[in-house]
């Protein structure tokens, strides 16, 4: 004869039910919200990448102003094979931006240690600077050295067109390839007011730098770097689709931050605004670092054919 139980005790046949469903219906909370990766990813995720150039690269600037930007990667980041380049000739350059006289003196001066800290003042001020009137044909003279390996080489070529690279001797007929080509903040200036003709006037200046940069690039592996501010009407030149019609695909993008780059002043196109003196400030706005790169041969081949594929199962 079984036994009688008390009033609200439940049997272990029904505690077990009870356990179960309770189980079922956490499983099912669980699918329905987003999974959320453990604190220590989340943390990487928001961390922003280092500045994409190391101490061997061999790295070509465009479109510099006051060579501020230049200065920096060989003083702060340690990079020392760079060759920087300028649109204005040496005397136009000096009108607009007077600092960078003595930002060029610095930063072909071999003397001076790669980083601050290790600059010996008093050897530095007894050593002499690098003749800065060295001419393209001694540049061209020097290409023999194995690209990006020579430490130590900072050069400045003036008068350069980053739209028309491919038209000057000195890269179309040199077999030097860079692993970063480099263009912070480009613009044309206002070549006019309305704001349609000038984004296409900035796509344009993009395409074309694209174009002549990318078979100026270390094969498989060197990166085209643009910085661009953010918002309006910046955002309408669309980069990315630009660097895409030039052979490009976009790596990445992260927030600019120009405290990376100790020293380095954003320079107007114009530039200096008469009667501040100094470096233009910009905007105070944010910016944004654009990485592009070449897909492998092999990896575009392989693209082509699974396009050719899907389009034979089309039909």
């Amino acid at each position: 004869m079984s036994k009688k139980r008390k009033p609200g005790v439940l049997s272990n046949t029904a505690k077990q039910k009870l356990a179960y469903a309770a189980h079922k219906k956490a499983l099912r909370k669980e699918k329905a919200s987003p999974a959320r990766p453990p604190p220590s990813k989340v943390k990487k995720q928001n961390q922003r990448p280092p500045p994409p150039f190391n101490k061997n690269d061999c790295v070509l600037l465009v479109g510099e102003g006051d060579f501020s930007f230049a200065l920096a990667l060989k003083r702060h980041l340690g990079v020392s094979n760079i060759t920087a380049t300028c649109y204005d000739d040496e005397q136009t350059l000096a009108e607009k931006y007077p600092q960078a006289v003595d930002n060029i003196t610095a930063f072909v001066d071999t003397n001076i240690s790669a980083r601050p800290q290790d600059t010996d003042k008093e050897a530095e001020d007894e050593a002499g600077h690098d003749n800065m009137d060295e001419t393209l044909s001694d540049w061209e003279n020097n290409i023999s050295a194995k690209p990006g390996k020579t430490a130590g080489e900072f050069k400045v070529l003036y008068a350069i067109d980053a739209t028309k690279l491919l038209k000057r001797r000195i890269f179309s007929k040199s077999s030097r390839r860079y692993d970063r080509i480099a263009f912070q903040f480009p613009h044309v200036g206002g070549i006019t007011k309305d704001q349609t003709r000038q984004v296409r006037y900035n796509q344009e200046l993009l395409l074309n730098f694209f174009k002549n940069a990318k078979p100026l690039l270390t094969p498989d592996t060197g990166t085209v770097i643009v910085t661009l501010f953010e918002g309006l009407p910046y955002e309408l030149w669309n980069i990315r689709a630009l660097a895409k019609e030039a052979g490009l695909f976009t790596k990445t993008s992260f927030a600019f931050d120009a405290s990376e780059y100790l020293g380095y002043k954003h320079s107007r196109t114009l530039g200096n605004i008469e009667g501040k003196g100094g470096a233009w400030k910009g905007e105070e706005r944010k910016a944004r670092m654009y990485i592009f790169g070449v897909e492998a041969a092999w990896t575009v081949a392989n693209r082509k054919k699974m396009d050719r594929k899907g389009s034979d199962d089309d039909d």
